[in-house]
């Protein structure tokens, strides 16, 4: 098994960054066509970013040229003003991110108490890790497939009990779905929404997919997630 600070290989041309329960880190996609890369989510920080891609420079991965964002929560977006590239998310994910820029900006104790207000959030920001909040650099106008030369990757909004922004990454050519945190219930008081969760499932259901990466386990076969949703 690849250590914590390592690649892990899924597909011909899918890695992940594998998850960090100890700072709530939740797993990073990269996909690698002949023509461009993605990453999916930008992580907990730019600490988590630079971890990242030292992983791939080790294995001599080019950077990512697009960053996608599956959802909104911090750990999945906090790393964004230190990606390589462009990002790119749903509008309601601007709506939220833009929202806690201007809060930093205007009240430096909202950001303090954020930095104090969990034992992973402390872990990750020890040492003077900066705390910036940026959003996409463009907004996803509804489903999407990107052409990465040679292998695809859709990009399709789905209903989620967690967040009203999900968004699901495939790779048809390896058969892996990202799912982000869909499955969850709702932040932060972890109602779960039968009917969304419904809707997320006949979702997935839809995708020929072998391997499903949500942001923080380790990678489900199909029947594995779909049992999770039940």
């Amino acid at each position: 098994m690849p250590g914590k600070n390592h690649l892990k290989q899924l597909g011909a041309h899918t890695w992940i960054f594998p998850l960090e329960s100890a700072k709530d880190r939740p797993n990073l996609g990269y996909v690698r066509g002949n023509q461009m890369s993605i990453a999916i989510d930008a992580g907990h920080s730019s600490s988590h970013v630079e971890e990242f891609y030292h992983a791939l420079e080790k294995e001599g991965l080019p950077l990512p040229d697009l960053t996608v964002i599956t959802h909104w929560h911090w750990d999945h977006t906090y790393g964004m003003h230190a990606v390589h590239g462009r990002t790119l998310a749903r509008p309601e994910t601007n709506v939220h991110l833009r929202e806690i820029a201007e809060r930093l900006e205007k009240d430096p104790g909202y950001g303090r108490k954020f930095l104090k207000s969990d034992p992973c959030i402390i872990r990750e920001y020890a040492g003077g890790i900066p705390l910036k909040v940026v959003p996409a650099d463009e907004e996803l106008q509804g489903d999407r497939t990107l052409d990465l030369g040679g292998v695809t990757v859709e990009l399709d909004y789905t209903e989620s009990p967690h967040t009203e922004d999900a968004l699901l990454v495939y790779v048809p050519e390896d058969r892996i779905l990202f799912v982000g945190d869909a499955q969850l219930g709702e932040f932060p008081t972890w109602f779960m929404d039968d009917y969304k969760m419904a809707d997320l499932r006949e979702k997935v259901r839809g995708y020929d997919v072998k391997t499903i990466v949500d942001g923080h386990w380790m990678p489900y076969t199909r029947r594995e997630y779909l049992e999770q949703l039940m």
